[in-house]
């Protein structure tokens, strides 16, 4: 019965839905490092291009880097206050007039900017907006702006590899422990 009932609930509750996904390398060396961004679109609907990402470094800006169709000299500096978001500026930023350049299931690479400080950043501010060249709605309630132009801000990271391996090997002690 209890089975039934859980299975029952997860059919009615409908798909959850997050932002992007961003992350970032990061490369080069002291005042000189190359941050390369990369975006994942987790949006739906199935038509919901990402077509406007840009990121905060206190460095300023020094776009090093575009991915094929994005323009990265459109907006120099933009902020996210007049359509619901933060007041943060951001100073590198790319834009795909297409709208058609990074579809949903799709992670794209090359969102470049050179960073000069002493030692690179372990996280940094971004922003995107999504748009649906159908007129549909993104469905999730993360976001600002409206459903369909929906935007996002968040803290892009570095992927952590070492921590997987240092929980891989916790793995292997912890099962040698139990024999």
């Amino acid at each position: 019965m209890k089975i039934a009932v859980a299975a029952a609930l997860a059919l009615t509750a409908g798909a959850a839905y997050a932002g992007p996904v961003v992350t970032y390398s990061v490369s080069g060396s002291a005042g000189n490092w190359t941050l390369d961004f990369s975006v994942q679109n987790t949006l739906n609907p199935a038509d919901m291009d990402i077509y406007f990402f840009g990121v905060e470094l206190d460095t300023g800006r020094n776009i090093a880097g575009s991915p094929a169709g994005y323009d990265p000299n459109v907006w120099p500096a933009w902020d996210n206050i007049a359509y619901g978001g933060s007041s943060t500026v951001y100073n590198n930023n790319w834009i795909d007039l297409s709208f058609a350049n990074l579809m949903p299931g799709n992670t794209l690479s090359g969102f470049q900017a050179l960073y000069t400080g002493a030692s690179a950043p372990t996280s940094v501010k971004y922003f995107c907006y999504g748009t649906s060249q159908s007129g549909g709605q993104y469905s999730g309630n993360d976001y600002f702006n409206h459903a369909g132009n929906p935007g996002f801000e968040g803290i892009a990271n570095v992927p952590a590899p070492a921590s997987f391996a240092v929980m891989g090997l916790a793995g292997v002690f912890a099962s040698r422990r139990r024999r």
